[in-house]
């Protein structure tokens, strides 16, 4: 095996792979990335086996790429990474020495890397899947955003961990729960397709950091075991959570008592000035509603208290109070990222649903806490 390649090129193909290899492998192999250099190209994989990444580099002028031999060898990801990252060369050669040794070479000198050999490295069922959808990068990326920091952090429920994909009847709804909370997306469908599976949010986070600028669609396949994110020449493949994902139309309230449209920097800005205001390293806030004012209130015995009242805010209908966890009403306001947040109130302690006013397509909801102040 011995080939040239652009420098640059070839560490950015080498970072996508190795976002999925972990420092917890379950093998040996599988803390490295196997090399397999054919003909015409070559194929890069990572994986930990619950993240598999295989990329295909050819030749082409951007990556200069030239094949001398064909072969094959498995390198250690945070040394391979490292050394190509740290060279000062426009191009490196690397070739296998004897079966386990790699020479990589650049204008001003040499390493040798020890590997192994590629018959070590695990089979990875890559095989593509029947049923697909396409999304351009944007949505893809809005997805990740607005639904999985609502996600659980628990491994209690694993199946909470991830992010929901159903589509059915033209349209795919992607939702992420802890049960304390709720983030849905709905995006219109061009193909008729019916599925519902639950991907993990850190694989979702992996895809969506390895999309570069030159991509513009993602095509996703899916069975009933794995989902594999194809884009250019790479294949993102991730498994699937096993379990139920609760019927989250059941938590969204469908009607409301009152409801508030705020500025949403005001908001953010007067929930985020009290973040040090914890009860059990929790951050409540306390929101006191009516039409004629709207305050919002923190206090902790041993730490102090708060009181700050919204100036660019109309609320209209019943009389509130309701406490709530500060740091998921500000998520939300990330997540939505409109100039202007609407809460729409359900009653004393129940979900708020809280909306950007110029996009339907996300709503995220937010269960009230019970206050003994």
């Amino acid at each position: 095996m011995k080939f040239t390649i652009d420098r640059k090129y070839f560490y950015n193909q080498l970072s996508i792979v190795s976002r999925a290899i972990s420092s917890f492998s379950p093998l040996p192999a599988l803390s490295g990335i196997c090399i397999n250099v054919q003909d015409d190209h070559i194929v890069l994989t990572g994986s930990d086996s619950n993240i598999s990444i295989r990329t295909h580099i050819y030749k082409g002028e951007e990556n200069q790429l030239q094949i001398a031999s064909t072969g094959s060898i498995v390198l250690e990801s945070r040394y391979l990474l490292e050394i190509i990252h740290k060279i000062e060369s426009t191009i490196v050669e690397l070739e296998v020495m004897d079966f386990e040794l790699v020479r990589i070479t650049s204008t001003n000198g040499k390493f040798n890397l020890n590997g192994m050999e590629a018959s070590q490295y695990p089979n990875i069922d890559f095989d593509q899947p029947s049923n697909m959808i396409e999304l351009s990068k944007d949505t893809l990326s809005q997805i990740v955003s607005q639904t999985a920091f609502a996600c659980s952090e628990n491994d209690q429920r694993p199946v909470l961990s991830g992010v929901n994909f159903a589509a059915k009847d033209g349209y795919l709804y992607c939702s992420g729960t802890d049960s304390y909370r709720l983030a849905r997306k709905t995006i219109t469908l061009n193909e008729n397709a019916n599925f519902n599976i639950t991907i993990p949010s850190k694989s979702l986070q992996e895809v969506v950091r390895s999309l570069s600028e030159d991509i513009d669609k993602v095509q996703l396949y899916i069975d009933s075991k794995k989902a594999q994110f194809v884009f250019g020449k790479t294949i993102f493949q991730t498994r699937l959570l096993d379990g139920t994902f609760p019927s989250v139309e059941k938590i969204i309230p469908t009607s409301s008592v009152a409801s508030m449209v705020v500025d949403a920097h005001e908001l953010a800005s007067v929930i985020d000035r009290t973040n040090f205001i914890r009860n059990d390293k929790v951050h409540l806030v306390k929101l006191e509603c009516s039409p004629e004012i709207v305050r919002i209130k923190t206090n902790s015995t041993e730490i102090g208290s708060s009181d700050e009242v919204l100036t660019d805010c109309m609320y209209k209908g019943d009389n509130l109070t309701l406490t709530c966890n500060g740091s998921y009403i500000l998520d939300a306001i990330r997540a939505l990222s409109g100039s202007k947040v609407d809460l729409e109130f359900s009653g004393d302690m129940r979900p708020i649903r809280i909306l950007n006013p110029e996009d339907d397509s996300i709503v995220i909801v937010v269960v009230p806490v019970r206050s003994y102040d």
